[in-house]
């Protein structure tokens, strides 16, 4: 008798889990250009160590963002550790872009610096809009033509709820 309730209990849950519905999840693919601007009117935090490593803290970025999501703004809040020596270092960061009509990202990124290149990846999700709850992903690479200024190219995969 147990093996006959056991067996049937086995069979009703594997016959659960096979009609259930299952949300299929959309991807695709994207890229974006973003071009920033340091703002000096809120200078960051900054020192160097004893190795020589210079610090930065809290530097906000602003900018303008156009890609296959749309077009909008970029707002920034960056940290650096950088070897003035070299130009070689690591950069981390908590962002927002929001959209012309597509609501806002919010997320952040990390990377290596070899100056004046930058490259590393991006996680965010879009908190309002009509994609609330996206998740997009990506790799990034920069070039700063000036210690206030870089251009972004980032491309990646969007997943849909």
């Amino acid at each position: 008798m147990k093996k006959v309730m056991m067996s049937t209990i086995v069979l009703l849950t594997l016959l659960m889990m096979v009609l259930s519905p299952v949300k299929a999840i959309t991807k695709e693919t994207y890229t974006m250009e973003m071009e920033l601007e340091l703002d000096l009117a809120t200078p960051p935090k900054q020192w160097v160590s004893e190795e020589g490593i210079l610090h930065i803290r809290d530097a906000h970025w602003v900018g303008t963002v156009v890609g296959d999501l749309g077009e909008g703004t970029y707002d920034g809040w960056v940290n650096v550790n950088v070897n003035p020596a070299t130009g070689e270092g690591t950069v981390s960061e908590k962002w927002a872009i929001t959209f012309n009509s597509q609501g806002t990202i919010v997320g952040s990124s990390r990377g290596k610096l070899a100056m004046p290149f930058a490259s590393g990846t991006s996680v965010g999700i879009y908190v309002t809009g009509d994609f609330e709850g996206a998740k997009i992903m990506g790799s990034w690479e920069g070039f700063h033509p000036s210690l206030i200024e870089i251009s972004v190219d980032l491309e990646g995969t969007i997943i849909y709820p």
